[in-house]
């Protein structure tokens, strides 16, 4: 697990103040360590992002609650398609190939 120390290490451009609004506003969410908050690898990419967003982009903070939302939303239905996906390579060859077919076909 990564201290907030070492994220404010990790992504420069980023102030203790800042991340406690992100924290706050629970556009990050660290997991509560025995002494301290304490962050993920998860946590430091979503600090970047929002260091871009905020900080580069000057996104209005009105605005970065709707990006989350969605770039969360595409995660999440990345790995229910990555569940599919694996669920569909554990089929026989033919069944395999017919949800191929009808996937091909509802695509035109």
């Amino acid at each position: 697990m990564i201290t907030e120390k070492k994220v404010i290490e990790i992504v420069r451009t980023v102030n203790p103040d800042q991340l406690h609004v992100w924290v706050r506003e629970q556009w990050v969410r660290p997991a509560q360590g025995e002494a301290e908050p304490v962050y993920n690898e998860a946590d430091v990419a979503r600090v970047r992002l929002l260091d871009m967003l905020d900080n580069q982009l000057e996104v209005g903070r009105e605005a970065i609650p709707v990006i989350l939302s969605l770039i969360d939303q595409i995660h999440d239905m990345r790995a229910q398609m990555q569940v599919l996906s694996g669920v569909i390579e554990e089929q026989p060859e033919d069944v395999r190939m017919q949800v191929l077919q009808m996937a091909l076909e509802r695509c035109k």
